[in-house]
């Protein structure tokens, strides 16, 4: 007997959610590297890059306010394009968040001084991580979602702290051209590209939503704009507070110390843990259920659709998940993580743009002209192409391994579900 998933996370969940996604390890890493490449115009990445991604997102809310079933994109790509490109997109999702989910897993540990050079243990961090909050989650669909809204919430404390030093330095920020001009423009938007990933998680648990087609588009754009105004202002305090940035490895640690004295630093180096420790938590809660919509669509088997009687909650796809994770966690580092990600994320944005782009031409009965509603998602596949492009062709052809990974393993379900005596 199948039992229909309860209707639990509210508007402020999914926030959490996707701010949680959005605002993870890459707020702590990334502002480095940016003023490596822009120097005192490196905010300037984290606002293009936030208004090019600003009609990706306007096309997710669109999508959602459609749906009220999880999935997400694999979804939308399935209801308007069919059941192989729906599958294509539901996997390459469910593979970005399990190894997002590893590599970040792996990450907690080298901001822990007593795991320093001591690889083991940061294995065991992170096998402890993804275990107890793939527990958590089997557990109960709220006890995931309040562990999210902690995680969420403690992890801003920080990270808000500095970002109003910024605002106290924003009237004497003067960007300048770097001395070698705007040819870095196109990398430094490729890392802001990274650090914005995650608000396309929000509507993945829409089935389990209580109004999922008005609170899902509110918490997409919400998570959007909120991390980048707060990813502008960090990245202009820690300009003002850190004089080099470019080489500082822990910026907003080195920016904290410089604020408020050693305490700073040790407080936000607290936020790092905090803040990775909740991106493991959120992928524990939205990543199994892109594998509950590619067995509710049938392309995979249907006990990773089935709720716990008792729980509620998908347990087969949580179990699966959280054990991919696992053994990646197991042979992965954070390193290589941007380029896959950048790369297999931009398929999703440019689904989710052109499954708006059909609806749109169908309901119009035929071309839609610019001014009647493409532009908005043309704009939003121009600018996922452009960001994409500033990546490597390797990564390109890791994602397209993967995705013949998938069919294959869609193939073989297939063949065996035939071939069992019924």
């Amino acid at each position: 007997m199948t039992h229909p998933p309860k209707r639990l996370l509210t508007r402020f969940d999914l926030l959490c959610l996707g701010v949680n996604a959005v605002v993870g390890s890459s707020v702590f890493l990334v502002p480095g590297r940016l003023a490596g490449h822009l120097g005192s115009a490196s905010p300037l990445a984290y606002a293009l890059t936030a208004a090019l991604l600003a009609p990706v997102a306007l096309c997710f809310a669109e999508a959602a306010s459609e749906h009220d079933r999880a999935g997400g994109p694999a979804l939308y790509a399935h209801t308007e394009f069919g059941p192989d490109w729906g599958f294509a997109i539901g996997w390459l999702c469910w593979i970005t968040m399990v190894v997002s989910w590893a590599a970040v897993a792996n990450g907690i540990a080298s901001y822990l001084p007593w795991a320093t050079g001591r690889p083991e243990i940061g294995k065991t961090v992170a096998c402890l991580a993804i275990g107890g909050f793939g527990a958590l989650n089997w557990r109960g669909v709220r006890l995931g979602a309040w562990t999210t809204d902690f995680f969420t919430v403690a992890k801003l404390i920080p990270i808000a702290l500095i970002a109003l030093a910024g605002l106290h330095a924003l009237p004497a920020w003067r960007p300048e051209a770097p001395p070698e001009g705007w040819r870095p423009l196109g990398a430094a938007c490729f890392l802001a590209y990274f650090a914005y990933q995650g608000f396309e998680t929000v509507p993945v648990p829409a089935g389990e939503a209580r109004n999922p087609k008005r609170d899902v588009p509110f918490a997409v754009l919400a998570a959007l704009g909120g991390s980048a105004v707060l990813y502008i202002l960090v990245q202009v305090a820690a300009l003002s507070l850190v004089p080099g940035l470019a080489a500082s490895e822990r910026p907003l640690a080195d920016a904290a110390a410089a604020l408020m004295g050693p305490w700073g630093g040790t407080l936000v180096t607290a936020g790092a843990v905090i803040s990775m420790t909740g991106y493991v938590a959120g992928s524990a809660l939205g990543g199994p259920r892109y594998l509950v919509a590619l067995s509710e669509e049938g392309h995979l088997p249907k006990a990773l659709s089935a709720v716990h009687p008792r729980f509620g909650t998908p347990s087969a796809s949580i179990l699966w998940s959280a054990g991919a994770a696992l053994a990646a966690a197991l042979l992965l580092d954070f390193n290589g993580l941007v380029d896959f990600s950048n790369v297999v994320i931009g398929a999703q944005f440019l689904s989710t743009c052109a499954v708006v782009l059909a609806r749109r031409a169908r309901r119009a009965g035929g071309a839609v002209p610019l001014g009647s509603g493409a532009l908005v998602p043309l704009a939003g596949a121009g600018a996922t192409l452009w960001l994409g492009a500033q990546g490597g062709w390797m990564q390109v052809a890791a994602s397209a391994a993967v995705l013949a990974s998938g069919f294959g393993l869609r193939a073989g379900a297939r063949a065996y579900s035939r071939a069992r005596p019924s």
